[in-house]
């Protein structure tokens, strides 16, 4: 099935994690394939060296709803609890030219958590590789940062190696190829496989992916136990050993403000100890106005995004809400965000999410979270 898939993906054209997520600090909100191409058109322009970074502080509140089978008294238990949090974040990118054509990029990066769960990472070497780049051929190798269709599915930090060939609005668009490992502990790290591709058609944009995420280490069995009994996990057991995840995302922008835009998603999750998978589909639905650009001021930018997603297909979302609070139940509901540039190289953002599980697992139910926060972003 799986092949059939994927193939079909190639020939069709090719959190806030505020007690539960994988990583406490949450990563840049907005339009990451606008950020990103700013950041490739901002990178041929690099002399010999180059350093340039950002300071955040970001802060926000986040309440979880939901009920849960008790295996102590056999009763349903609500569960209602409140989260605040406020982060620091400084990083710095010295990039050095070591030929015309080979780079050395490097993050230097500094996250303190100055209330909410998790721990403090001080000055650390966040990502280091190497890019060689000419005309139509682009290939990094080492520690770096991996976005994912505008970040709804994917955004993590990988060790190993990426080619990218040709360009969107030429033939048969770019094409990406990505093996490697997620930059994590070892008991916690998956391998990875990711392909790529994707073109425009004037106004269009069509951008399709297919990730595979196989653990090294096979995960726990997380099937609850109801007075002496083992119950089927099913929706209520966390995380998957492996899962496979194809996308196709269709982009329209009528003039420069408008873009809208639907990633459809087919995933499948499984689970070995647990003997529990899943084949679902999902998608995400997107509304985004303007741009904020830190060099000028006054400008802005807004989007709403609609999230219909089974669990399977979340493999390190960047979106600034907890999708591991719903364990396999998957969630659906809105995300809206404002960024603006009151001054130079300064841009305040305000988001809220409001979402709810997709479906109930035998001993969960009626999860909900509502998270609003704000951040201020300086570059420099």
């Amino acid at each position: 099935m799986w092949k059939r898939m994927v193939l079909s993906m190639l020939l069709a054209c090719l959190p806030w994690s505020f007690c539960h997520g994988e990583s406490p600090v949450p990563e840049d909100m907005g339009n990451l394939e606008k950020a990103g191409a700013a950041l490739e058109k901002q990178e041929e322009k690099v002399s010999w060296f180059e350093i340039h970074g950002d300071y955040r502080w970001l802060y926000g509140n986040g309440r979880f709803r939901g009920k849960s089978l008790s295996p102590e008294s056999g009763a349903w238990k609500r569960q209602d609890e409140k989260v605040t949090m406020e982060t620091r974040r400084f990083r710095l990118f010295p990039v050095l030219r070591l030929t015309p054509h080979l780079l050395l990029k490097t993050a230097l990066e500094d996250n303190r958590i100055d209330q909410g769960p998790g721990n403090s990472h001080h000055l650390f070497l966040s990502r280091a590789y190497l890019q060689y780049e000419n005309e139509s051929l682009k290939i990094e190798a080492g520690r770096l940062n991996y976005y994912l269709m505008d970040g709804d599915l994917l955004d993590k930090k990988m060790d190993g190696f990426r080619i990218r060939y040709g360009h969107d609005d030429e033939g048969p668009g770019r094409s990406v190829f990505f093996y490697g490992r997620t930059a994590e502990d070892r008991s916690k790290s998956r391998k990875v496989l990711v392909l790529e591709n994707k073109r425009t058609l004037g106004k269009w944009l069509i951008h399709s992916a297919y990730a595979d995420f196989r653990a090294i280490h096979g995960h726990k069995e997380s099937i609850p136990v109801l007075s002496g009994f083992h119950l089927p996990s099913g929706k209520s057991g966390e995380r998957f050993d492996r899962q496979q995840v194809g996308v196709v995302k269709g982009a329209y922008s009528p003039n420069e403000d408008w873009t809208f835009s639907v990633d459809y998603v087919l995933s499948h999750g499984y689970h070995e100890k647990d003997h529990f998978s899943e084949t679902k589909p999902g998608y995400v639905a997107a509304a985004m106005y303007g741009e904020a650009d830190p060099k000028r001021v006054g400008s802005y930018e807004v989007w709403v995004r609609y999230y219909h997603l089974p669990s399977s297909a979340l493999l390190a979302p960047t979106m600034d809400a907890d999708t591991t609070f719903f364990r396999r139940m998957g969630f659906s509901g809105w995300g809206a965000r404002l960024d603006f540039v009151p001054v130079k190289g300064l841009v305040w953002a305000l988001e809220g999410f409001s979402l709810k599980n997709r479906s109930s697992g035998i001993v969960t139910g009626d999860f909900h979270e509502y998270v609003l926060g704000t951040s201020v972003t300086a570059y420099f």
